[in-house]
């Protein structure tokens, strides 16, 4: 199946396209969406206790394989995921992707190839973060949190962690990498960076020059960082609507970045 018969989701070289949604919206879609998953998707959705989380996991997974089915020309139930050692799906032949939620607010990340990560977090206040900065974040991106004011460390604390997330997500090592061992940049209005990567995680990891990271607000009160391995990427966003369901090309959103 060609790509304009789903309305131009062609992947152009060294882009990422970034799809958002809010769940809430997409409920009327659920049996549909559930009608696409695979058996071993069935269940996992189904080891939820609370029925809200089923239909999360639902709504996710059957929201991503109509994307991916869009972008790289196939049916959406026909699609085959692969598993790494840690966990990450792929799919062989491609096109590469990533996706991360927080509660409602998903955001789907993909691109012809590469080596390439999302994630996305509600602005909030959020309890112990700087404790948690203490344990478990660089000296470095600890040291810049501490010299923000106190109304901006939880914005500061939540775009390092979007960041981060996104960075490990890509560099394929598992959600195990110690985060205290590379450092982004993390002071809101500051461009989105790889700052350091420790000795002993360059073999696996690269240098802080070998990435590209990117900050996108689609989604209302929402923060989410995209990471790529190399450089020259850049980053469209796009929202989920009828254009995705029925075929027809889904415009561009203006973000700030």
């Amino acid at each position: 199946m060609h790509d304009e018969a789903y309305g131009g989701y062609d992947l152009p070289p060294r882009t990422i396209r970034v799809w958002f949604a809010d769940l809430r919206a997409l409920g009327g879609r659920l049996p549909s969406l559930r009608a696409l998953l695979s058996d071993d998707e069935i269940e996992r959705a189904q080891r939820f206790t609370m029925e809200r989380l089923t239909n999360r996991f639902i709504l996710r997974r059957g929201l991503l394989r109509v994307l991916l089915g869009r972008c790289a020309g196939r049916a959406p139930e026909s699609l085959r995921f692969d598993y790494g050692s840690h966990g990450k799906p792929s799919l062989p032949g491609g096109p590469s992707f990533n996706l991360a939620d927080s509660e409602d607010s998903v955001a789907i990340a993909v691109a012809a190839e590469g080596r390439i990560g999302v994630d996305i977090e509600r602005l909030r206040e959020v309890e112990s973060a700087d404790g948690i900065a203490d344990r478990f974040f660089h000296v470095s991106e600890n040291a810049a949190l501490r010299a923000l004011p106190p109304e901006r460390r939880d914005e500061g604390f939540l775009l390092a962690w979007t960041r981060k997330e996104a960075f490990i997500k890509a560099a394929g090592i598992g959600l195990s990498m110690p985060l205290d061992q590379f450092a982004v940049s993390v002071t809101p209005g500051a461009p989105a960076a790889v700052l350091a990567v420790d000795k002993a995680l360059r073999g696996d990891a690269g240098r802080p020059e070998d990435w590209s990271l990117f900050d996108r607000r689609v989604l209302p009160d929402t923060v989410a960082a995209v990471a790529a391995h190399g450089t020259g990427w850049t980053v469209e966003t796009r929202l989920v609507g009828e254009a995705l369901f029925t075929g027809a090309a889904a415009p561009q959103v203006s973000a700030p970045s």
